[in-house]
C-alpha cells in the first residue's frame, strides 16, 4: 500500500484537486446554486460575500479527496475506462454520495433529498474527474 502513494503521479493529484474544486464552483453556483440554497433554506442575496472558510475548506477538501482518489486508484491498479468507471461509481456513489445523503437527513435540512442529489452528484462527479485525470495521466 505504501508503494502506490509513491506511485502517485503528482501532478496529475495536483490537476485533479484543481478540477474538483473548479467543477465545486461551477456546481454550487451557475448550475445548482438555486437548489442547494433551496434545499438548506438560504437566500442569496445580490452581492453577498461569504467569508474566507467558505472556499478554502472547499480547496483543502478537493486536494484531500484528490489525493485519495490517486492513491487508492494506483494501489487498485486501474486499468482502463471499464475499471475507472467502476472505480467512480465505488467511491463516488458508494461513499461520497452516499456520505453526502446521510448527512443531509439531519432534522433541520428543509430539503434533505434535494441536498443529497445535488451535494451527492458534485462529489460524484468530481470523483470521475479526478479519476478520469489520473487515467489520462497515467
Amino acid at each position: 500500500m505504501i508503494e502506490a502513494f509513491t506511485a502517485v503521479n503528482w501532478w496529475a493529484a495536483a490537476l485533479g484537486a484543481v478540477a474538483y474544486f473548479v467543477l465545486g464552483a461551477l456546481w454550487f453556483t451557475p448550475l445548482f446554486g438555486r437548489a442547494w440554497d433551496r434545499a438548506v433554506g438560504h437566500e442569496r442575496r445580490k452581492g453577498e460575500r461569504f467569508p474566507l472558510s467558505y472556499y478554502l475548506v472547499p480547496l483543502v477538501s478537493s486536494v484531500a479527496v484528490a489525493v485519495a482518489t490517486a492513491w487508492t486508484a494506483e494501489a487498485v491498479g486501474l486499468a482502463g475506462l471499464w475499471d475507472a468507471v467502476l472505480f467512480t461509481l465505488a467511491l463516488g456513489l458508494g461513499i461520497a454520495a452516499a456520505v453526502s445523503v446521510t448527512n443531509a437527513m439531519t432534522p433541520n435540512m428543509r430539503h434533505p433529498l434535494a441536498y443529497g442529489a445535488v451535494t451527492g452528484g458534485y462529489h460524484l462527479v468530481g470523483v470521475g474527474l479526478v479519476t478520469a485525470i489520473m487515467l489520462w495521466a497515467g
